[in-house]
């Protein structure tokens, strides 16, 4: 299913404190956070000056009689426009003009649903990344005081080894006892260094498993949270209890412990169980309360406490057994950890809550999702039939309502595509990708900001198909029209699109390579390396991978173009890369590895330095058979390609 993307405007305030009287300043930016400033917003608060920013996007409020702590409430207006995150309009002078930014969005009026998402979804990351990086921190920590030890424990033994050959030089006339003793401790030391060894292999076993359960736990933390993030967005403007509301704004600020601390079972209990006065208002509390036990999953997940986020669940659950919204976050939450009979249990009963309801949509949604469920479980006929039930629904609710249902229309049709491709059915895929193209297109000519990263992502996977059935100039168009688009949108939000920009460079020079067309290759070969390099210096976990893989296809036209020093330099560097990914994700690097070993290799015959081919290809070799032995099918043409060289490499 599509990712949403969102148009954000944003103002940055400081404070600070000028005769007795605190000052706010600040800017306005366009669309989303970094984007460029805009001019012509009115911004006012209680008991401050009201003005319009500048062209600079930038403004200044004074409060007489504030001080630091106090909370002023700022509002916005600029025509056309809504406030998207609402809840932090309320806002505690801080003592320190530095000490904190005030951040309010802006959309427009159309578009508020989708940018709140983007935004919510930007912060539940944040706090997830910031989890993993502690958690990494502690994970190496610990490995680096366990392999301490360890080698303090290596030493002690050659210290006693080194000790044992003085002794023996100096006892050529000692007792048979005596030298029996040597020997003995000769033999211990052998043991420890054994020992030391066999526990160095432990603990860096350890340590790489340990470090792909976080990567994994971090990656179904961003997914697993998309329930609650779509909650949060559809939240109406002060709307919700002075608790629920309290708490989103200390998660909002980063301050996820304080809010859970706020969010505390005893207090949700409380409010679960507060008197009633008539129906109205006990729909309203348990309502309420709901809503507060799956932020609180929210929050619990983003840390990366899944059992404790499962609790939270349960008890949104027990709250409101009827709630279509905590079962449906439920499922979504369990699909992601991989938890497939919970999520099967949990969307049976959303079906169920659904058909009574007769809700269509609601219908369709969970059968969206049931789909894409048994896609991953690779039961793909089971999810056309679901695909092509919620497609059905969402087209007749379109024709009613086309503003909210053609979105849904063109998801689903891209979600049939991408089975159809994977099956092998082009001609079916084609079709559906050319309609989810179409309603994209049409969406963008209204809300430009909101579907154009649609219509470049279904360009590019056309594109994709296209080059499958070797339609190559077609698959051109496609990939440039997608890389204008994303060109654009980096403009005003290089840290959302660059990443895009620099995949679909890439994507476009291989098919130059494909083509015959290698300057044209190395052109954007480089220029998505330089984007690559850049974004790894900031977030290496992210974009290392990339880094390498680009490094490898210059250095494989360099090749080609019998640019060897040129090839060298760029297969040795990814080799490098791809042997530090792998001693913290083996299973997914070491082929990397081998792959790129196989590369050099090759370089290495053209040159005539057949040792070094030799040495490069047997560990390539070591590398495949490991794990052919788990995976056959897919690993069996890696290990012949090898053992063919090597033979070539004997006569």
């Amino acid at each position: 299913m599509f990712a949403r993307a969102f148009i954000i405007l944003a103002m940055v305030g400081v404070v600070s404190k000028v005769q007795g009287t605190a000052v706010l300043r600040g800017v306005v930016l366009s669309n989303e956070l970094g984007g460029p400033p805009v001019g012509n917003v009115e911004v006012s608060a209680v008991a401050g000056n009201p003005n319009n920013t500048g062209t600079d996007g930038r403004f200044m409020f004074t409060f007489p009689n504030r001080k630091p702590g106090d909370t002023v409430r700022l509002i916005v207006r600029k025509e056309g426009y809504v406030v998207v995150n609402d809840i932090q309009l309320e806002f505690t002078l801080p003592a320190d003009p530095d000490e904190r930014l005030a951040i309010i969005l802006l959309c427009k009026e159309g578009d508020r649903e989708e940018m709140a998402r983007r935004f919510y979804k930007l912060k539940s990351v944040e706090a997830i990344d910031e989890t993993y990086k502690k958690k990494l921190e502690d994970a190496q920590n610990a490995s680096a005081a366990e392999l301490a030890k360890l080698r303090q424990e290596r030493d002690q033994a050659k210290a006693i080894d080194e000790n044992y050959k003085k002794k023996l030089e100096e006892a050529q006339n000692a007792s048979a006892a005596e030298l029996a003793k040597l020997h003995q401790e000769r033999d211990q030391a052998k043991a420890i260094e054994e020992t030391y060894k066999k526990k160095l292999e432990e603990a860096q076993n350890a340590s790489a498993a340990e470090l792909a359960k976080l990567r994994q736990e971090r990656d179904q933390a961003k997914g697993a949270t998309d329930k609650v993030i779509e909650g949060l967005a559809k939240q109406k403007p002060d709307v919700g209890s002075e608790l629920y509301r309290t708490t989103t704004r200390l998660f909002l600020d980063g301050k996820v412990d304080r809010a859970l601390v706020t969010l505390s079972d005893e207090k949700l209990r409380e409010l679960s169980k507060a008197r009633k006065e008539g129906k109205v208002e006990a729909e309203k509390i348990t309502e309420e309360a709901t809503r507060a036990w799956l932020l609180k999953a929210q929050l619990l997940t983003v840390q990366f406490r899944f059992n404790d986020a499962e609790k939270a669940y349960q008890g949104a659950i027990e709250t409101s057994p009827g709630s279509f919204g905590a079962n449906f976050a439920f499922a979504l939450f369990s699909q992601q950890l991989n938890h497939y009979d919970k999520a099967m249990s949990a969307y049976g009963r959303c079906l169920e809550l659904a058909s009574r309801n007769q809700d269509n949509d609601k219908i369709a949604m969970t059968q969206t999702n049931l789909a894409i469920l048994d896609a991953g479980l690779n039961r793909p006929e089971a999810a056309r039939k679901g695909f092509e039930e919620a497609l059905e629904i969402y087209r007749k609710s379109a024709k009613n309502d086309p503003d909210t249902h053609l979105p849904d229309v063109a998801a689903t049709a891209n979600n049939l595509a991408t089975l159809d491709r994977d099956q092998n059915r082009p001609e079916a895929a084609r079709k559906r990708y050319e309609e989810a193209l179409k309603i994209y297109r049409q969406l963008a000519q209204k809300n430009p900001d909101t579907y154009l990263p649609y219509v470049a992502l279904t360009v590019n996977n056309l594109a994709a198909l296209d080059r499958d059935q070797n339609r190559m100039e077609e698959a051109r168009r496609g990939l440039e029209e997608a890389l204008k688009i994303r060109r654009g949108l980096a403009q005003n939000n290089p840290n959302a699109y660059l990443p895009k920009v620099a995949s679909t460079l890439n994507n476009l020079a291989m098919l130059d390579r494909a083509q015959n067309r290698p300057e044209e290759a190395r052109k954007g070969y480089e220029e998505a390396l330089k984007i690559r390099r850049e974004l790894a210096q900031n977030n290496p976990d992210a974009y290392v991978p990339d880094l390498a893989m680009t490094l490898k296809n210059l250095a494989t036209l360099d090749r080609d173009q019998n640019r060897i020093t040129e090839a060298r330099n760029g297969f040795e560097e990814a080799l490098e890369i791809y042997r530090q990914l792998a001693k913290k994700n083996p299973d997914a690097y070491l082929p990397e590895v081998a792959g790129t070993l196989n590369l050099l290799a090759v370089l290495d015959v053209d040159q005539n330095r057949r040792k070094e081919a030799r040495k490069g290809l047997e560990e390539a070799l070591e590398i495949y058979d490991r794990f052919g032995k788990r995976n056959p099918e897919r690993f069996q043409s890696d290990v012949a390609r090898v053992k063919r060289l090597l033979r070539t490499l004997s006569n």
